[in-house]
């Protein structure tokens, strides 16, 4: 990312997450105009979804490298319009993973893919995986962690145990959005498998060879995979 155009807070311990009830929709801005852009993405790619997401109100450092993130339900279609050019300051939350994968010390990597043309943000560009978008629960609560293992089931295929560990927040202005970056490790990298219409391709790589072109995201955390990975190996 450019200067000014993201923001990296670290953490050492995990966000705390104040969801408030009241539901929150754009100000001035016409619904009507958001709904025929949503039947013209729709229409164009049969994939969207209007879920429900969580709208980022702030996050406030709340001392000892912790910060909390305010939230509000949402729909995703506000987002989405972004992709025709209409901003209307929803600002959703999401998960990364910044994914360590391979044996021994020296011969591990990162896990990147190529976000198919098809997607929301970022079409053809590579990206750290996982990486999605966070839905309010059942009952209102959220489990981020939860959320990022699902992520790399959905992703990658790999369904064993993870561990993830919440070291940063991350905020794209670019794609606008946050997302709550976690360290994971993986004790094998034969159970990946082809991704689904998401993604092109996967690859494991170190943090240096990020293939070309990459999401500005997946430029702006290449420092902090490169410490994930030193610490992994230490």
């Amino acid at each position: 990312m450019m200067p000014g155009a993201g923001r990296l807070i670290l953490l050492r311990r995990p966000p705390v997450l104040n969801l408030v009830e009241e539901r929150w929709v754009p100000a001035d801005v016409d619904l009507d105009e958001i709904d025929a852009l949503w039947r013209a993405l729709i229409e164009d790619n049969p994939r969207y979804h209007d879920g429900e997401c969580l709208h980022v109100l702030g996050v406030v450092r709340n001392g000892l490298s912790g910060a909390t993130i305010h939230l509000a339900p949402s729909s995703y279609r506000f987002h989405a319009v972004r992709r025709l050019g209409v901003d209307t300051g929803i600002r959703p939350l999401g998960v990364k993973g910044l994914v360590v994968a391979g044996g021994s010390s020296g011969s591990r990597r990162l896990v990147v893919g190529r976000r198919s043309e098809s997607s929301g943000s970022y079409p053809g560009c590579w990206e750290f995986l996982p990486g999605g978008g966070v839905e309010p629960g059942p009952r209102g609560g959220v489990d981020l962690e939860e959320v990022v293992g699902r992520e790399l089931r959905e992703e990658t295929g790999f369904g064993g145990r993870v561990d993830p560990l919440a070291v940063a927040i991350l905020e794209d202005r670019v794609a606008g959005s946050w997302e709550v970056v976690y360290r994971m490790v993986i004790d094998s990298t034969s159970a990946l498998v082809a991704p689904g219409w998401e993604h092109d391709e996967i690859r494991l790589v170190v943090p240096e060879d990020l293939p070309s072109p990459a999401s500005d995201a997946a430029i702006f955390l290449q420092a902090l995979g490169r410490k994930v990975l030193d610490s992994s190996e230490a």
